[in-house]
């Protein structure tokens, strides 16, 4: 038995608000939930995610903008790579095997996982330390000289995000999330910073895919309907929670998202 289409509201709502607290676009959830709990297409759900993502992505966008947690100039190196990748996956997925590419990815984001996990060792050794014990300021990254390193990290993973985009139709959101926190920011600027970067992935994506799919607008405004009141939704719970807490939770369960995306490209 499968759910009404016009229950579409109530599940975005959800997706909305996890993802704006959590990061990201919500391809992998949209499409999962659109073929598996409301029996659509394959080809209509890419589509229907790819549209519904944009509208998502703006209105967290703006709100983490306005609390503060948005690094544009950081923010813009992975859009350049972003659009880049999806245009080049679009490509790429009439040549290349689904699977062969779904390999490659998996292989990435395990090793970018294991990366997090050693880089927060570090950083938490070096907090046990330090004489007063305080965290480094979270706008450190933006005052500090752009290497070619720092460039080169924020160019690659756009383009990692924007090929997974442009090949399995998903918002990318693992390799833009382990990039921005391999680059310095605070858990709450990946957060912020992520969202923006998507949109403008989704909107490259949309205008790509265009090709491979018929778009039901009645399917993406039911959905975003939901998904664009819960963006808006998030980012002020997330005002009422404590800081600390939050970056606690967040460091975990970024470094366990890409792991657990990176194993789930191997099936």
């Amino acid at each position: 038995m499968h759910l009404s289409i016009y229950l579409l509201p109530i599940a975005g709502l959800l997706i909305g608000i996890l993802i704006s607290l959590m990061g990201g676009g919500g391809g992998i959830f949209y499409i999962g939930i659109l073929t598996g709990l409301f029996a659509i297409s394959m080809e209509q759900a890419v589509s229907v995610s790819l549209a519904t993502i944009i509208p998502t992505t703006l209105a967290a966008s703006i709100s983490h903008y306005r609390a503060g947690n948005v690094k544009p100039k950081t923010g813009f190196l992975l859009v350049v790579g972003g659009i880049v990748g999806v245009v080049a996956g679009s490509y790429f997925i009439t040549i290349v095997p689904v699977k062969v590419l779904k390999i490659i990815f998996g292989i990435f984001l395990l090793v970018m996982g294991t990366e997090m996990v050693i880089s927060r060792k570090k950083k938490q050794v070096k907090k046990e330390l330090s004489e007063n014990g305080q965290p480094e300021e979270p706008n450190a990254t933006e005052s500090k000289p752009v290497s070619k390193i720092f460039i080169a990290k924020g160019l690659i993973s756009g383009a990692l995000g924007g090929l997974m985009s442009g090949m399995l139709g998903a918002s990318g959101t693992p390799p833009i999330l382990a990039g921005l926190d391999s680059m310095g920011l605070s858990s709450l600027e990946v957060v912020g910073t992520s969202v923006m970067v998507l949109f403008f992935i989704a909107l490259t994506g949309v205008v790509t895919h265009s090709a491979f799919g018929t778009l039901n607008w009645l399917l993406v405004i039911l959905l975003a309907s939901g998904t664009i009141t819960g963006a808006i939704i998030g980012p002020l719970l997330g005002k009422r929670l404590n800081k600390k807490t939050m970056e606690k939770f967040y460091g975990p369960f970024f470094t366990v998202f890409i792991l657990l995306m990176g194993i789930s490209m191997f099936f």
